[in-house]
């Protein structure tokens, strides 16, 4: 019976082999579908916390463009992390720099401004930020120990350099947004023009120089750069040898985000003679009264912030000359809301001088020479027989810049106006990120 049984394939001592390697091959089964779902919860872990770290990082991006100090912009950070689910813990105050713990779930949240870590250690227009959790698998679920996933993010506000060296900002159906008359002459170095006007039935851009050579009539581009509008353009720009781009989308104002200044501890100067220095030079301040005077006395501005409430004048025969300046014309009830009609004063920078101002290198107003409060439409105009030289951005978001007189000349780094005119004189601008004000706009860096 025995041999009839093993004649058939059975034997009594290896029938239950088959169950034994079933159990073996179900076993490693099962533990190749648990890896494969404790890969998964990692990777879904790895992925929430990285853009929870990336979202942080740049909420307190975000703080540091709108001026908030870097104890804001760590509290912004930990805000964020804790909406998207990861907490700092109930012990850690949410303006602490450096890893705060929660022990509930297992996470630890670490900001630092500035980065100490990374490409962007020590840059103060930076935060970074790490998250770092214990995860518990569906494999070994007690060994969460074994299993920290962890994310960095770093974000911050950083110079986007827009590459115009004069931009008409009007985004209505604005003809002649920029125009050159036949006394004009424009030269522009390391920059195009940008005009977003989408006037198509005459001009959004206008040229009435005269082709062929000119002495002092010209118009010039320095190639590569473009002439970008978005309406259509008349005038002798093929003659000039200058390439129109029509149809060019719309550019944002790069500067729209600038804060205006404050003018807490600033002087209120009711007289250029009440903030003037021993030497006679006129000091930082608010100023209330006309800055220029229409006066045939040179002036100088020391290094600081003016605030003009009455503008600014130099119809006269006196010169103006201030290194590391920012001037910011305004209404007359400056800082408070403006109203619907905010009395304003014009820039006027007219006269048979020499006139030279260089902006602030550093700080919130970096290479921003000029700029007017949007609330004010009043024109600023340079012309007479003098010349201007200007280091730093003209920035006049809801004015005309007019160029106008007998020919004058304006050296400077940047043009930046509702519409530009320019009627007679000589405008030659050397555009260079490095003299320009550059917009500082919040972005993920690493």
């Amino acid at each position: 019976m025995n041999a009839l049984s093993r004649f058939f394939g059975r034997d009594d001592g290896e029938e239950g082999q088959a169950v034994v390697l079933f159990a073996i091959m179900m076993l490693a089964l099962l533990f190749a579908i648990g890896l494969a779902i404790d890969a998964g919860q990692l990777y879904s872990a790895k992925r929430a916390e990285q853009e929870a770290a990336d979202a942080a990082a740049f909420a307190a991006a975000v703080v540091l463009y709108q001026q908030g100090t870097g104890s804001e912009a760590i509290s912004a950070a930990r805000t964020d992390a804790l909406t998207n689910g990861f907490s700092s813990g109930p012990l850690c105050l949410m303006t602490t720099a450096g890893p705060c713990y929660d022990a509930a779930t297992q996470t630890t949240v670490t900001v630092y401004w500035p980065p100490i870590t990374g490409s962007y250690i020590g840059n103060v227009k930076h935060v970074e930020v790490e998250i770092t959790r214990q995860v518990k698998t569906a494999l070994v679920p007690a060994e969460a120990a074994f299993n920290p996933v962890r994310a960095r993010g770093v974000a911050g506000s950083e110079p986007l350099n827009n590459g115009y060296a004069i931009m008409a900002l009007d985004r209505g159906n604005t003809c002649d947004a920029f125009n050159t008359e036949s006394n004009g002459s424009v030269q522009l170095y390391g920059g195009g023009i940008l005009v977003n006007s989408t006037c198509t039935s005459f001009a959004a851009l206008n040229d009435q120089d005269n082709p062929g050579p000119c002495a002092n009539n010209c118009f010039y581009i320095q190639s590569p750069y473009p002439l970008d509008v978005n309406g259509a353009a008349t005038g002798h720009w093929n003659d000039l040898g200058i390439t129109v781009n029509p149809g060019h989308p719309q550019v944002a104002d790069p500067f729209a985000g600038f804060p205006p200044p404050d003018v807490t501890g600033l002087p209120v100067c009711n007289s250029l003679a009440s903030c003037q220095d021993g030497a006679g030079n006129q000091t930082p301040g608010v100023y209330t009264t006309n800055l220029g005077g229409n006066g045939n006395a040179d002036m100088t501005l020391n290094p600081g912030i003016y605030v003009l409430k009455h503008g600014m004048d130099t119809g006269g025969n006196n010169a103006i000359t201030g290194n590391n300046v920012f001037i910011y014309n305004t209404y007359s009830t400056y800082p408070l809301a403006p109203g619907a009609n905010p009395t304003c004063y014009e820039v006027n920078l007219q006269g048979n001088a020499v006139s030279t101002l260089s902006a602030q290198t550093t700080g919130t107003w970096a290479n921003l020479l000029v700029y007017q409060d949007p609330a004010c439409d009043e024109v600023m105009r340079i012309g007479g027989n003098g010349t201007f030289m200007g280091t730093g951005s003209i920035y006049i978001p809801s004015a005309e810049f007019r160029f106008e007189g007998n020919p004058s000349t304006l050296n400077g780094s940047q043009l930046i106006a509702r519409t530009v005119n320019i009627q007679n004189g000589n405008i030659t601008i050397n555009y260079n990120p490095t003299t320009t004000a550059q917009p500082i706009l919040p972005r993920l860096a690493e």
